[in-house]
């Protein structure tokens, strides 16, 4: 069976840098570079094989049946063996990375003459090399994205070394992908199988790869410190002035790498930037002059197609165009009244309608008054606004509500500054994008009464005091985004004592875990009673992890946790003829024990009943069985140290996870911290979202969070996974820009579609 990756002997064949035809400053440059890498990469193996016997020795304490115990236990003694040649190994095939930077690659057959494959060759694939190598493009992509940047910057100083082209991430020699698959070639030392190799990269990823991004700029400064590319700096494309947010620091989060090219047309811009208004009204002509020449039915079915309103039948005889004042008095009208019902939509077209019916009843017998094109034009797009605005918000909640309010006072702005098509930071675009993204918090159950407060008073002073005054929306868009800046900071605070928690919690299983494997070696071969072992692995377990939590394991006090343990369970060995303590010495033990027991939690007469117990195995103190069992019964029922029965309740006791529940779960374990979670409430399709703050890959404890930085649950990750394989829970896809550009993208995108959109055999 061939291998899916060559494995090279580190040992035979491999080159050096002081052996290599190089010129001397590039020799020094790549024996500086190995130097510096053999510190890291000896630090992050370390880490990894110590890691990768802990979860051996788990896996083979977790597992069904003897069998695949031993295989477990066989693995881990060969790591304990072989794991000092890996490290030599590693850092033979870096240096040989680094030496060969200007060896000639392999030439690659010429496309259209495919080299026939030898008989040899013939073979079918084995599925466990795919999932190695799936494993190690995963792995490398994820540490690839951690620093695109530096990866990037790193690849054109190592073209400069090998007087090359740069080099990409895939090729470079100290890249994420190389240093992988390195890994995966030298661990042929350790004489694992294929599963064990694939536990191993896992635990490299965990160990060793979060360092990557602080090496890779590390390296980066040590050449530009010995004169490669010094000035090297990587300058993001930008969008042109007209349409430049005044949050444009998210352009620091653009992919590293990007080559330089034209800024798009403005009919071609994407969330987070804005068309003019002349672009849009030009879209919108299109749009009639298509429609024009279709009958009045498909032009409706059209119209429908992409959310715009049908077009109003023009009145009949003569017409007069409205003026800006007129306009602005009649919508002022409309401001003053009731907000239209329906605030789960948009009134928009319902406002144009009314300021119509207004103006013309007013006019009576004169010329029927209508809108500028212009002004038509301005109002429609206001319309597609909200019309996609809505789309990301629940209907009937209260920040539909909020939204239909803010319509007319909004149209009035827009009728009155076109600026606020094209500027992202205008002042009442910004006011606007605050409620709508600030008010999607308030459909939850957990809705902070302050913010509801905040962002009825801002619609309520928008709506009663606009005048032509656009400075009004400038104090409401500071007054609310400084309320905005202090519930941010507070969710912070509260969502960072959530996570000290929650690690607390993490500290205290990993004690718990550790005391339990201690005191399971302790008992190791003794006959002790059930209830005297009973009580050592759910009393003494405690004293003994709460040891290890304050002061440590190598500290004095755990080793008279586990001394006294090795007393009891000497006493208490019927193969070693043991027949419990007697005089002095039993009850300074029994005193130390009871004052053990009390440090966690257990009350006096538990705490004496059960250092009488511990100390008493043969029964010499008359207790009968009735008062064994209802000692038990209490310590059952009682919490142990550290436990979070909520967390247990909700622990995943089901079958073991299919494949897709599989994927699911090593989706969730390559999610970063902060990513946004949708979950179902009901069976209607409502869905809340909820942050992951903090998942532990040790205990697999999860920790969600909403908006305001509030615990709303913790669950476990198989638990997720399954929840996320039925399609109740979803991540979030990260999205740019703001919740208002992309509805101006939304809107953008709709209007270009408009003319692959008409109905096939609708021509005149």
């Amino acid at each position: 069976m061939s291998s899916a990756f060559p494995r090279p002997s580190a040992e035979h064949g491999s080159a050096t840098i002081v052996s290599q035809c190089l010129p001397d400053r590039v020799r020094r440059i790549l024996l500086g570079l190995l130097e510096l890498a053999a510190d890291e990469v000896e630090r992050g193996l370390n880490a990894t094989l110590a890691d990768f016997e802990q979860q051996l020795f788990k896996l083979a304490e977790q597992s069904r049946n003897a069998a695949e115990q031993a295989a477990y236990f066989e693995t881990q003694r060969m790591v304990r063996r072989n794991r000092a040649d890996l490290l030599p190994r590693y850092l033979i095939a870096l240096e040989d990375a680094l030496a060969t930077i200007r060896s000639a690659p392999a030439a690659a057959p010429a496309q259209g003459q495919p080299r026939p494959p030898s008989v040899g060759e013939l073979a079918l694939v084995d599925t466990r090399e795919i999932d190695e190598s799936t494993v190690l493009r995963e792995i490398g992509a994820r540490a690839e994205n951690r620093a695109a940047l530096q990866v990037y910057l790193l690849g054109q100083r190592f073209g400069v070394l090998a007087a090359r082209p740069a080099y990409d991430a895939e090729t470079l020699p100290i890249g994420p992908h190389r240093l992988c698959r390195m890994l995966h070639a030298t661990s042929d030392c350790l004489g694992i199988d294929v599963d064990a190799r694939l536990l191993l990269l896992r635990v490299f990823e965990r160990q060793a790869m979060p360092a990557y991004p602080a090496f890779v700029e590390s390296a980066n400064a040590w050449l530009c410190e010995q004169g490669v590319l010094p000035t090297l700096r990587f300058v993001p494309v930008r969008a042109r002035p007209a349409a430049r947010d005044r949050r444009a620091p998210r352009d620091a989060d653009a992919a590293p790498g990007a080559r330089v090219a034209e800024a798009p047309p403005a009919w071609t811009t994407v969330p987070g930037a804005s068309a003019s208004f002349d672009v849009l009204r030009q879209l919108l002509a299109g749009r009639r002059a298509l429609i024009g020449k279709f009958a009045q039915d498909p032009a409706r079915q059209l119209a429908a197609a992409v959310d715009l309103p049908p077009p109003a039948a023009p009145p009949a005889g003569p017409v007069s165009p409205i003026p800006a004042q007129t306009l602005q008095a009649a919508l002022a009208r409309l401001q003053r009244e009731a907000p239209p019902p329906g605030g789960s939509g948009t009134a928009i077209p319902r406002i144009k309608q009314d300021v119509l019916a207004q103006l013309r009843a007013a006019a009576g017998d004169a010329a029927a008054p209508v809108l500028e094109d212009e002004d038509n034009d301005t109002i429609d797009l206001i319309g597609l606004l909200f019309e996609h605005l809505m789309k990301d918000v629940r209907p009937n909640s209260p920040a539909a509500g909020l939204l239909a309010r803010l319509q007319v006072p909004l149209v009035r702005v827009a009728l009155r500054d076109k600026s606020f098509f094209s500027r992202p930071a205008h002042p009442a675009r910004e006011m606007l994008n605050n409620i709508a993204e600030s008010g999607m918090w308030l459909a939850e159950d957990d809705a902070d009464g302050s913010l509801g407060q905040r962002l009825e008073s801002v619609v309520d002073r928008a709506v009663a005091e606009y005048d032509d005054d656009d400075g009004l929306f400038q104090t409401l868009s500071d007054d609310l985004s400084g309320h905005l800046q202090t519930l941010a900071r507070k969710a912070e605070v509260a969502e960072r004592r959530h996570v000290d928690a929650a690690r607390g919690k993490e500290k205290m299983a990993l004690s718990r875990l550790r005391a339990a494997e201690t005191l399971e070696q302790v008992l190791e071969g003794r006959r002790l009673p059930r209830f005297v072992r009973s009580l050592l692995r759910q009393a003494w377990t405690d004293v003994m992890a709460l040891a290890a939590l304050r002061h440590g394991e190598g500290s004095e006090e755990w080793r008279q946790r586990i001394g006294i343990a090795e007393r009891i369970a000497d006493a208490a060995d019927a193969a070693g003829g043991g027949r419990g303590l007697a005089g002095p010495d039993a009850e300074a033990l029994r005193a130390r024990i009871e004052d053990a027991l009390a440090q966690v939690g257990y009350h006096d007469a538990e705490a004496q009943a059960i250092a009488l117990r511990l100390t008493d195995a043969d029964g010499a103190s008359g207790d009968d069985g009735a008062s064994r069992t209802e000692l038990a019964m209490k310590l059952k029922a009682r919490a142990r140290l550290g436990e979070d029965r909520e967390a247990a309740n909700q622990a995943d006791l089901g079958a073991p996870l299919d494949a897709r529940e599989r994927a699911c779960l090593e989706q969730l374990r390559a999610l970063p911290f902060g990513t946004w979670f949708e979950f179902a409430i009901n069976q209607q399709g409502d869905r809340v979202r909820r942050r992951l703050s903090w998942f532990s890959t040790v205990t697999g404890n999860t920790l969600f969070v909403n908006h305001r930085g509030q615990r709303v649950g913790e669950y476990g990750m198989d638990w997720l996974a399954r929840a996320m394989a039925n399609g109740q829970v979803r991540p979030v896809t990260a999205e740019d820009g703001s919740l208002l550009d992309r509805a101006w993208g939304a809107v953008v995108s709709a209007l270009r579609s408009f003319a692959a959109r008409v109905p096939v055999g609708a021509g005149a």
